[in-house]
């Protein structure tokens, strides 16, 4: 591992739902870089001055108490749905603000390295579909990036575990963070790290824990108070800031105070808030939470075809994997112990420095092979969904399938695209769509139209179809964009 000659540098970038974190590999192993005031980790969060001036990470998040209405948290939960916000009369996308983020870690990053940072590559949940990593993709171009790869959260976090294992190994890995879950299944042998199968949800995270949390308090101070404290933009980021505090304390502590002077006032002056909670109170809220966990995972290592005694280690990423519930729930589940010494925060990051360095020929001899979470293929005649790229199958990878028409003499057809795991088209995202013309006149079910699936490295998806006696043809590599347009007609 590792080569004598000092390679362009490609750092890594875990840009998370909460916090996230960029490195790069010195001497063959990889390191975070400071980028927030000293420290390695930054808060995901943005947030604009009353002069329209932008902050981020530490500063952003002391001021949002002052500033609610003007400070964004959680944007990584909005990427590719192609939502924005109004600020100072003019439209932000979550993109355009994950990118302002970026930029700013990539220039501190690149005031600690001292050079110019413009290669990354670039972490996302193992679950995002691909209008999700398009936009991770333009956002990394957005804030001056040559983004060279996107890799899986789980994925990285193994890599980081794996780069000085020479033991052949299953590994599981749990990925429980602020805004996703993902669980995967690999095995590392030799240098080679294979993805055998990956499942999890984008909806299910730290934020929801602190949801639950922030939801009882709610509850219960307008019950004994009669102030309902939602109506309260001020209020809400003071209880929001201290119910995430609340959670981390019980993570080490029985139980937890929480207390909030002056959270409102009425006519008759200011009023406090003070609750304790226990380690069961929270158990109880996150039950179901920690029930889907166990189920996905489940679901997950069936698809890889393993049984729970194959697997050797198991390991823990994301921060909501500090609580104690999560940790016991995996452990009696599997019956294995977890590893330990694994910053679960930093790993994703180091994983991503590790794949750079693999890119910029900084560390060889090491291989990741990569699968999709979600099944793509096209809406047929009926409504149903046919799959051409299964789950789980290794990428890069491509198919071709022959389709016709439905009725007689149609001069045209339209092919839209589905990415997910259901025989029913409706249950399924449609990601894009468009209409290929000029196809042969004839009766259906006589013209041969061959519909073509590229997946690239990164995941992302190109589409093309062409008609073979015509040679009329159509390509497209899907975006939010195209996935609007084209609204009428023939289904294929």
């Amino acid at each position: 591992m590792g080569n004598s000659e000092r390679k362009e540098t490609v750092v890594g970038i875990d840009f998370g739902t909460t916090t996230s974190a960029i490195g790069f590999v010195r001497d063959g192993l990889p390191v975070l870089l400071q980028i927030d005031n000293g420290n390695v980790i930054t808060p995901t969060i943005l947030a604009f001055s009353r002069k329209g001036e932008t902050i981020t990470g530490i500063y952003a998040k002391k001021q949002a108490v002052l500033n609610p209405e003007r400070t964004f948290s959680s944007i990584k939960r909005t990427i590719g749905n192609g939502s924005s916000v109004t600020i100072d009369g003019k439209a932000w996308s979550f993109e355009r603000m994950a990118s302002v983020i970026i930029k700013k870690m990539v220039s501190e990053a690149g005031k600690a390295l001292g050079c110019l940072v413009t290669n990354a590559v670039i972490t996302v949940p193992a679950y995002f579909n691909d209008l999700q990593r398009k936009a991770v993709q333009k956002i990394g171009r957005e804030a001056g990036l040559n983004v060279l790869r996107i890799i899986n959260e789980p994925t990285a976090a193994a890599m980081a575990y794996g780069i000085d294992q020479e033991k052949e190994q299953n590994l599981l890995v749990f990925d429980f963070g602020g805004g996703t879950f993902d669980v995967s299944v690999l095995t590392i042998s030799s240098g080679v790290f294979e993805v055998i199968a990956t499942g999890g949800d984008n909806h299910l995270g730290g934020d929801d824990i602190d949801s639950l949390l922030l939801n009882d308090i709610l509850k219960d101070f307008k019950a004994a108070r009669g102030v309902d404290l939602s109506n309260d933009k001020m209020a809400m980021q003071k209880l929001k800031d201290e119910t995430e505090k609340l959670k981390i304390r019980l993570s080490d502590s029985p139980s937890s105070k929480l207390s909030i002077p002056f959270i409102t006032a009425d006519e008759n002056g200011p009023m406090h808030l003070e609750k304790e909670y226990t380690v069961e109170d929270l158990d109880k809220m996150i039950y179901r939470m920690l029930k889907k966990i166990i189920t996905l995972a489940g679901e997950t290592l069936q698809n890889a075809d393993m049984k729970k005694a194959d697997i050797d280690k198991i390991m823990l990423v994301g921060g909501s994997t500090r609580i104690p519930s999560v940790r016991n729930a995996i452990e009696k589940e599997f019956g294995k112990k977890l590893l330990a010494g694994i910053n679960p925060v930093e790993c994703v990051a180091l994983g991503a420095s590790i794949q750079g360095a693999i890119i910029s020929g900084e560390i060889e001899n090491m291989v990741l092979v990569d699968v999709i979470p979600l099944t793509l293929g096209v809406e047929i005649d009926g409504g149903d969904s046919e799959p051409l790229i299964e789950k789980n199958r290794p990428i890069p990878a491509t198919c071709k399938r022959i389709f016709s028409t439905v009725v007689d003499n149609q001069e045209e057809v339209e092919l839209r695209v589905l990415q997910g795991n259901s025989n029913r088209a409706t249950e399924n995202l449609e990601i894009g769509r468009f209409i290929l013309g000029g196809i042969e006149i004839a009766g259906k079910g006589e013209p041969k139209i061959e519909v073509s699936f590229d997946i690239d490295v990164n995941g992302i998806l190109s589409v093309s179809a062409v008609d073979k006696a015509t040679g009329a043809g159509r390509s497209i590599r899907i975006d939010r964009e195209i996935a609007k347009s084209d609204e009428n007609g023939a289904t294929v």
